[in-house]
């Protein structure tokens, strides 16, 4: 039997949960797979004759020659359907080494939230399909992962403060690509999907064998489906004892009690700590199992040590476990802003600078602006560590302001200095108290 194309009705229906957003950005690769939802979606919001606004975004990577002929396809074919169209580009780093499919990922996702965090964007939908919920089952088997590993990719996510939406998860590859075909969309393929160096190009080449045993895609999506209705109690479960025993402040640390840490069931105490790195670290890749079973087993063998992960400073400090993002080697980011504009910063700040202001560079407080603020009398009441990585306006060497505090005492250090930061993951547990000192 021919494989059929998604009905409207279908597509109807999996995407009406786009319907609650005022602007939506869709990523489109130029496979048949993102041209699929970005034919789909323009059909639909045609047919509903009113919001959401709908932008493609497309990443240009440059790992292969064809990319920015790809992303251009994308562009007319975007037109034709009257939608605007963006290209993103990324310059990848000369030394790349391994896990570039990974790496290239993070840093698609890294740049299309930057640009719906300056366009005042909120969600992203994605293309993800059944046939790669499959396959990243099987990618985390393989690894040996938790419950939270196989319950794969979920239909709604976040990274970076922006909504992750995948309305197609349920939908097989074959269905998308024979809706393209019917539209009679060109599509790109990317030749990195077949080459057996990339572990889930070497999977998709044994599907067929497993598919024989009864281990089709779709058994495995209903099993990945299942394991995050668990996954979700457990958040849930998760989610209470952080409002029970944890605080994070609006200035980008956080802590938890250790002894709620302690005595709390393993797997609870796990998740609290992977969300507190998270909102901490401005990290969107989970820390893997492995080292959070390290740093939770290291909390009870060795009370006073100080720990690193997921971009974090981790100290025990007076009954408390705190958390501060960790100033690396390199640096934290440093952008420039003009006015009018914002930004989104360490994937931790959204950072918008008034019309009125003249242009400013954005990046860390660190050291110096510490050593400015001491000889003005204008330290806040902040931990060093969290000091230091706070986002700090700046004209050259010369410091203008902390926009988290938004007012006195900082701005006035520089007449008409209009920005504001927000920390995006000020809340764990639907509150943002007040965080105790550390000493």
């Amino acid at each position: 039997m021919s494989v059929q194309p998604l009905t409207r009705d279908e597509a109807r229906t999996l995407l009406e949960t786009l319907a609650r957003f005022p602007r939506v950005a869709l990523a489109v690769s130029g496979g048949p797979d993102s041209l699929a939802l970005m034919h789909l979606a323009a059909r639909w919001r045609a047919e509903r004759r009113e919001g959401p606004e709908l932008v493609v975004l497309t990443v240009d990577h440059g790992l292969r020659a064809e990319s920015r002929a790809e992303a251009l396809m994308v562009g007319r074919s975007a037109k034709a359907l009257q939608l605007p169209h963006a290209i993103l580009t990324w310059k990848a780093p000369s030394d790349l080494g391994a896990s570039v499919q990974e790496k290239a990922r993070i840093a698609r996702y890294d740049l299309m939230a930057a640009y719906a965090c300056a366009h005042d964007i909120p969600v992203l939908v994605t293309a993800h399909h059944l046939d790669d919920q499959a396959e990243t089952f099987l990618m985390r088997l393989k690894r040996g992962s938790g419950l939270d590993g196989l319950a794969a990719i979920p239909e709604e996510g976040r990274w970076a403060g922006l909504t992750v939406l995948r309305p197609l998860l349920d939908v097989p590859k074959a269905r998308l690509v024979a809706t393209v075909e019917e539209a009679g969309i060109r599509y790109a393929v990317d030749p990195s999907n077949e080459d057996v160096r990339f572990e889930r190009a070497r999977l998709r080449g044994a599907m067929d064998a497993l598919a024989k045993l009864g281990l089709t895609p779709e058994a495995i999506a209903l099993s990945a489906r299942r394991l995050r209705r668990a996954r979700a109690a457990l958040d849930v479960a998760a989610q209470d004892f952080l409002r029970a025993h944890a605080e994070t402040s609006a200035t980008g640390y956080a802590s938890v009690e250790l002894e709620g840490l302690h005595t709390a069931p393993e797997e609870i105490a796990l998740r609290a700590l992977a969300r507190l790195i998270a909102v901490v670290g401005g990290g969107e890749e989970p820390v893997r199992l492995a080292k959070l079973e390290a740093l939770l087993a290291a909390l009870s063998q060795e009370p006073g040590r100080a720990h690193t992960l997921g971009r974090c400073r981790i100290a025990p400090r007076e009954g408390r476990l705190f958390l501060f993002r960790e100033m690396r080697k390199e640096g934290l980011p440093e952008v420039t802003l003009k006015p009018g504009e914002r930004t989104l910063w360490d994937n931790r700040f959204r950072i918008a600078l008034g019309k009125g202001s003249g242009p400013i560079t954005v990046r860390a407080l660190g050291d110096e602006g510490l050593r400015a603020l001491k000889e003005r009398e204008a330290l806040p009441e902040v931990p060093r560590l969290a000091a230091r990585a706070l986002p700090a306006c700046w004209r050259g060497s010369r410091l203008l302001g902390l926009p988290v505090f938004g007012g006195p005492p900082f701005s006035r250090h520089e007449e008409g200095l209009d920005c504001q930061a927000t920390f995006l993951r000020g809340s764990i547990h639907g509150g943002s108290g007040g965080l105790p000192q550390p000493s």
